[in-house]
């Protein structure tokens, strides 16, 4: 079967929203299925999408929304050519059997809808975030409405990004179902605990502070009781725009003692076994993935109700929840996780026992197995 995968991202040219399609594409490519993505064309094409395109995926690059070009007399050529190659274009001579549609943000434009129906290509939307900060203006609601109740399948990563995207829409979407992403971590890492007496938790995110909220934790530990304690919190992730401005906020409070920053980290075994624990003070997320591979790591987790962390945490039992993403309630939950700190280690082995119960094996397995079953239908 043919499937062709459509991506809406624009941010940058590649992230964590590209993880499960790209390597569902990969496992379909492997079993001798044929694969198309539609794509925006970026400077440097990124490593996972040249590696698909080696292993015989056809890959569109389209002009990514606002991007100019100062191309003086061969600009109107382009734009020809542009035309003739546009994405409705590219859907009719592709012809797959199914459409994947994968949003990062619940506010991302879906395309092709109606040229899915005139066509008769079934199309699924994939949504990896939504949040409650910002809602779909009323002047799209009814296309975007459309566009989700047309869809064979709207698969979300968490049962509260759905009551968002539900709430933005006025709808129950019947449609609906949840899918898991894969994680870093190896499912049967070993138990193994840090040998330092220090306290230490990492932070792991984009640098962010709208969607993963670092300045509340300035706002937690400049409080006097926080500053005698033995804790350190190190952040990791790469800058989003925020990096600068929270080295400000660590300097103008003092708090270099409790709150580093390192960097962004790939070798999430040496990180796990450095810390003690995750704290997540997110302000939105789809499903975190760090929760699932902290956990994986026998790590009790510090986080906020956001994505699927109320389905994964347990109050007290593998970690602390706070129930908003705000300073006065993040530091409850910190301070409740402070009051248990000789039981983190048997805390974190409680987390790697019960996200084991919560969470797939195979994520990539069982989406690639879905698609095929949506292409049958």
């Amino acid at each position: 079967m043919k499937f062709a995968f459509y991506s809406t991202m624009q941010g940058m040219n590649w992230g964590g929203s590209e993880t499960l399609w790209s390597r569902a594409a990969r496992r379909l490519l492997s079993e001798g299925d044929q694969v198309a993505i539609n794509f925006p064309r970026w400077p440097h094409l990124a490593a996972p999408l040249a590696e698909l395109r080696s292993e015989g995926a056809e890959l569109f690059l389209r002009a990514r929304t606002g991007s100019t070009s100062k191309l003086g007399p061969i600009q109107p050529l382009l734009e020809r050519f542009k035309r003739k190659t546009s994405d409705a274009d590219w859907l009719r001579d592709t012809a797959p059997r199914l459409l994947l549609i994968t949003l990062g943000y619940h506010l991302d434009p879906i395309p092709l809808v109606n040229e899915c129906q005139r066509l008769g290509i079934p199309y699924v939307i994939q949504l990896q975030c939504a949040s409650a900060n910002r809602f779909v203006p009323a002047e799209r609601v009814a296309t975007l409405r459309h566009a989700y109740e047309s869809a064979a399948r709207v698969l979300v990563v968490s049962e509260e990004n759905l009551e968002k995207v539900e709430a933005n829409l006025g709808v129950r979407l019947s449609n609906a179902e949840l899918i898991a992403n894969p994680f870093g971590v190896p499912w049967e890492t070993p138990f193994q605990w840090p040998t330092s007496e220090q306290r230490s938790l990492a932070c792991v995110g984009r640098i962010h502070f709208a969607s993963k909220g670092q300045d509340l934790l300035v706002h937690v530990l400049k409080q006097p009781r926080w500053r005698d304690r033995s804790l350190e919190i190190t952040l990791y992730g790469q800058d989003q725009g925020d990096r600068a401005r929270l080295e400000s906020l660590i300097a103008a409070h003092g708090l270099e003692r409790q709150l580093k920053l390192g960097g962004y980290q790939s070798d999430l075994n040496a990180l796990w076994q450095a810390h003690h624990g995750l704290i997540l003070p997110s302000r939105f997320e789809g499903a975190a993935l760090v929760v699932v591979e902290a956990m994986l790591a026998h790590r009790m987790v510090v986080a906020t109700d956001t994505g699927r962390n109320r389905e994964w945490i347990d109050d007290g039992r593998n970690g602390f929840l706070a129930p908003g993403a705000t300073a006065v309630e993040l530091d409850a939950a910190l301070e409740r996780a402070w009051t248990a700190r000789d039981q983190w280690r048997e805390l974190g082995r409680q987390a790697g026992i019960d996200i084991r119960d919560r969470f797939p094996q195979h994520p990539v397995e069982d989406f690639t197995t879905r698609l095929r079953e949506l292409a049958s239908d």
